[in-house]
């Protein structure tokens, strides 16, 4: 007797392996069996003929830690068939906060209505038990955290006290259940480490078996010194490496590619565990002040607004960033704002938002930061194309979306986010897989299932197998797709039917079914 049987499916298992007819039942929240179940009962049975049964997709790399918490909540996530978000990426995560990182996040968390009523990775996660989730959730430690929560926002070394208190907040949230420790070291405090840090700090990361996933130091014209630094630190804390959106930033910088493979295949060769991930598409997104030197945001967020509005420094700025003011007006579109006033300015190049505003490119982009009180978003467009087709066919790359959760309805509707958030696992598989044929079928779902979860030891998911976890998405090979564009993003894919989260359907026939089984995944 089971709950549930899909008969009839193509199952892709998660190895690699090829696409096979089979039935699979389950019971509560497992695998019971997996094979020809025909003459057996179940309280609800679905017919997957013509479709590809798959593990539910896992997000390596995820931004979602507080937009879980909005209300309504986020679909863009389920609705492309993920089922499992690793987040905590790029320095940013969720616990702990306190001190400089509580203050510095209490603003954006505002602008989502979400309360900060936590302060630790166990209090986190106890919120969700009356908050349930659509999906699961996988935390890793934010670097910025640590270092901001003991150090602030200054740019100085830790002394020995410093380290002390980061190396035990760090296992304090890796005994509590983080999986490991990632960095944003073109972020503040991150930027202000120095790579001893690191090591420091990750070394206590491995002695709990931890990974240390990095958003480089440089992605653009030092990106070959910024892989030597993680394969570094990887090889002198005895820790795997996962390099965070694996990419090759600005047209001067393309040639690069070749380069950094073998950097990471050689490191590979010697037996160092080093993957990376990447998302489908060539544009990227953080936040506008990035563009910025890194110097203007010493001191928190105070301190920098402060240094945008004195005409000085204003004028200093001006000088250091006027040789990519082309670039500026023309690769960089505005995508979300805090203010009603500034509203209008969604959607649009930062070049004509300049004006419209009747203002050169840099004031305005000064202007707009100081007017938002640094809260804009932005998409950039520097990438290529051909490299990013030669990233993903290299098979230590996985697919991650790099992206919150949002909507198109509710709080987490508003602005124009990046449509790798609404379509990046269907992208894969509809463009790069079927219209391209860059990647076999099979092969794509492994990047987004098992070996997600053999990169980062999760147990009883990414794999279709007996005794596993009950995370499945059904899907028509034949008419997958995204629908979400830059100019329009808010669109939910299409060719998902169904997506399983525990043993319970959160979509089915492309709808949301109201079910929110999804659980914080703490490391045991």
């Amino acid at each position: 007797m089971f709950d549930i049987i899909i008969s009839g499916g193509m199952v892709i298992d998660g190895t690699g392996s090829p696409a096979r007819r089979a039935d699979i039942g389950i019971r509560h929240d497992t695998l019971a069996a997996i094979g020809d179940l025909q003459g057996a009962v179940a309280r609800e049975t679905v017919t997957a003929h013509g479709m590809h049964v798959c593990p539910g997709f896992i997000d390596v790399h995820a931004h979602s830690d507080f937009n879980l918490l909005a209300v309504p909540p986020g679909r863009s996530k389920v609705l492309q068939g993920v089922t499992t978000e690793v987040c905590g990426n790029c320095g940013m995560s969720a616990a702990p906060l306190q001190g400089a990182v509580r203050d510095r996040r209490a603003a954006s968390c505002a602008r989502l209505g979400v309360g900060l009523s936590w302060s630790s990775l166990r209090e986190y996660a106890a919120r969700f038990e009356h908050a349930p989730l659509l999906c699961n959730v996988l935390p890793l430690v934010g670097h910025g955290n640590i270092r901001g929560a003991i150090i602030g926002y200054d740019n100085r070394l830790p002394d020995a006290e410093d380290m002390r208190q980061m190396t035990a907040l760090l296992e304090r949230e890796l005994e509590a259940g983080a999986w490991g420790l990632s960095t944003g070291l073109i972020y503040p405090p991150g930027v202000y480490a120095q790579t001893e840090e690191i090591i420091g700090l990750c070394r206590a990361a491995a002695r709990h078996n931890g990974i240390y996933t990095t958003h480089m130091r440089s992605e653009g014209e030092r990106v070959l010194e910024a892989i030597a630094e993680a394969l570094r630190i990887g090889r002198e804390a005895a820790i795997p490496v996962q390099i965070s959106h694996l990419k090759t930033l600005g047209r001067q910088n393309w040639h690069s590619l070749p380069e950094m493979f073998r950097l990471i295949e050689q490191a590979r060769d010697t037996g160092l565990r080093v993957a990376a991930d990447r998302y489908p598409y060539t544009a990227a997104a953080t936040d506008l002040d990035a563009v910025l030197p890194v110097w203007v945001c010493e001191g928190g967020n105070a301190a920098e607004l402060e240094r945008l509005k004195n005409p000085a420094i204003r004028e200093r700025l001006r000088q250091a960033v006027r040789h990519t003011e082309r670039g500026l007006a023309d690769e960089i579109i505005i995508s979300r704002v805090a203010s009603e006033k500034n509203r209008h300015l969604e959607g649009m190049p930062l070049g004509a938002a300049a004006q419209s505003r009747h203002q050169g490119v840099i004031d305005a982009l000064l202007d707009l930061l100081i007017e938002e009180e640094l809260q804009v978003d932005a998409v950039f467009f520097s990438m290529s194309e051909d490299n990013l087709q030669e990233i993903l066919k290299k098979d230590y790359v996985m697919i991650g979306s790099d992206a919150s959760v949002w909507d198109c309805a509710g709080v987490l509707g508003r602005g124009k986010p990046h449509p790798r958030a609404f379509g990046t696992f269907p992208r894969v598989l509809g463009k790069y897989v079927r219209e391209e044929r860059l990647l076999g079928l099979e092969e794509a779902v492994r990047k987004m299932t098992g070996q997600v979860a053999e990169t980062l030891g999760i147990p009883e998911r990414g794999f279709i197998r007996q005794g596993w976890k009950a995370d499945l998405v059904l899907f028509d090979f034949d008419t997958i797709r995204d629908t979400a564009t830059y100019e329009a993003p808010q669109r939910f894919p299409e060719g998902i039917e169904r997506v399983m989260v525990n043993g319970h359907w959160v979509v089915a026939e492309n709808r949301i079914t109201g079910a929110r089984p999804g659980k914080v995944l703490l490391r045991q």
